[in-house]
């Protein structure tokens, strides 16, 4: 990529609880939309993601159990894209990196 500086926008890190809660927000809103997306074209027996994804299962139809799952495996692949996507162009998600100290549940 060359001389590329990462991030690629600049002075909108989560420096203050505004900022954080936006970008937040804009993450959850693209992995919540993503997910629906996903769920409404499963609900198309003649659309792409359903004939793509209706060999993986036994039966003719997909039931809701099977569409739920393959919802919660896409869901989880479109969040890991949306937060590399922000931590190329905003820097987000480095506060969620442990101190390496050993932490305690409670």
């Amino acid at each position: 990529m060359g001389n590329v500086s990462l991030p690629i926008v600049k002075n909108f890190y989560a420096t203050t609880i505004f900022k954080a809660f936006v970008l937040n927000a804009l993450a959850v809103a693209l992995i919540s939309t993503f997910a629906v997306e996903i769920r409404k074209a499963l609900n198309n027996a003649k659309g792409r993601i359903y004939l793509f994804v209706n060999p993986f299962f036994s039966g003719h139809d997909l039931n809701e159990k099977q569409k739920s799952v393959v919802v919660a495996l896409a869901s989880f692949v479109g969040a890991m894209l949306v937060y590399i996507i922000m931590f190329f162009l905003f820097g987000f998600g480095g506060g969620m990196l442990s101190s390496g100290a050993k932490l305690s549940f409670f």
